[in-house]
């Protein structure tokens, strides 16, 4: 089984995002991440497609309720 890491800025490529936003996502807890030391930081494929899922969960849950 290989797991694939991406640093904050390949994430932020991959979200169309800013990378100061990739980094608030993780220091709040939205984003999982592995700190490997005090300047490395390394997410995982799966913590992307969970953060993904639980942003489109809520967001179905949101249009549902607006209905």
């Amino acid at each position: 089984m290989t797991i694939n890491f991406y640093t904050a800025p390949e994430v932020a490529k991959i979200l169309w995002v800013k990378k100061a936003y990739v980094y608030e996502l993780i220091a709040t807890g939205r984003l999982k991440a592995v700190k490997l030391s005090e300047r490395r930081i390394r997410i995982s494929e799966e913590a992307i497609k969970d953060y993904l899922q639980g942003e489109y969960a809520k967001q179905e849950n949101g249009w549902a309720r607006a209905n």
